[in-house]
């Protein structure tokens, strides 16, 4: 979309589905925005009552999301390993190559503000904040439902590796998030599954599941033979992430955040749009124990001071590409 917002600044860091959030802040939903959980435009919605400007409350929550999900990431990987981990992870997540998302008018710095303060809460065994934290998750982006496993079996191990169902209960306040949407968009389209069923049309490329991993290499094919390079960046950043993943099951001493990170990685990568995976790069900056396995392999290999010169160029290049308009994830 061109000229959202007259401040040139702005204007330049709102792309594609910033568009979408501000629309239906501004309009409400209908079936083509279907795929948009609700609780971001609502936050906009709520905060231009103070700017009197949507795009610019969209900077401000997402900014100080972002803020608070610093501070709890670096809170609870200082509990697990040290000081030093923790303030690398900070960096590799607010340096890593997309994260531009955090700061522009995308809802990933929000649900990871919620997910991570979620977490915060449930450690400390308060599961009421905890569960209404990881409903405001789940309400934020789609994978937010995947708290709910995590969360259980966090309560699991705390309470001996027992079930304990009176405890467990506010943790039903997570997939219960995902049917105040459904009813949000069964009265604004007559469609409760319009989230998924939107997706499935001409509109938005045919998006569905199919098997983990599907479309990757033929999304190879594309660079290999049409020279196609976002594809190798797609691709890339996907099967990098996927090799964190793998090593996380060395690395991560908390099993809820193991649980969290390969049902939030596995989710989009058994996506499709048209038989080509779409938007990995941008999906895998809210799965945070990723930058802890990333920090701890890298302090090990003593390769950190490396990194972090290499991924801030690659970071001030993707930034350039975003606010230029090229198409980044």
């Amino acid at each position: 979309m061109d000229r959202i917002h007259q401040h040139v600044i702005l204007d330049s860091l709102i792309h594609w589905d910033a568009g979408w959030f501000l629309r239906i802040a501004g309009q409400g939903y209908d079936f083509d925005c279907a795929p948009f959980f609700p609780l971001f435009p609502l936050m906009i919605r709520l905060v231009t009552f103070l700017t009197q400007d949507g795009a610019a409350a969209g900077f401000l929550i997402s900014n100080t999301a972002l803020f608070i999900a610093c501070y709890y990431l670096y809170t609870l990987v200082k509990e697990d390993y040290s000081a030093e981990v923790a303030a690398s992870t900070v960096f590799i997540m607010l340096f890593f190559p997309t994260a531009i998302f955090f700061s522009s008018i995308y809802s990933e710095a929000p649900f990871l503000a919620f997910t991570l303060a979620a977490f915060h809460y449930g450690r400390r065994g308060k599961w009421v904040p905890a569960a209404v934290l990881g409903a405001c998750a789940a309400l934020t982006r789609n994978i937010g439902v995947v708290l709910f496993l995590a969360f259980l079996y966090m309560q699991y191990e705390q309470e001996g590796y027992r079930l304990n169902i009176k405890k467990a209960l506010p943790l039903a306040l997570i997939p219960g998030a995902l049917l105040i949407f459904m009813l949000v968009l069964w009265q604004s389209t007559g469609d409760p599954l319009a989230f998924a069923h939107s997706l499935n049309t001409e509109y938005w490329g045919y998006r569905h599941f199919a098997y983990p991993g599907a479309g990757q290499f033929l999304n190879l094919t594309l660079f290999l033979y049409e020279n196609q390079y976002y594809a190798l960046f797609e691709s890339g950043m996907a099967l990098l992430f996927l090799f964190l993943v793998i090593r996380s099951f060395q690395y991560i001493k908390d099993r809820s955040l193991l649980i969290f990170l390969v049902l939030g990685f596995l989710i989009p990568f058994s996506s499709v749009v048209d038989n080509v995976p779409l938007g990995m790069p941008r999906y895998i900056i809210i799965l945070f124990p990723g930058y802890i396995t990333l920090a701890l392999l890298l302090r090990k290999n003593q390769i950190y001071q490396s990194y972090v010169i290499i991924t801030t160029v690659v970071f001030s290049v993707v930034c350039a590409m975003f606010v230029a308009g090229r198409w980044i994830s």
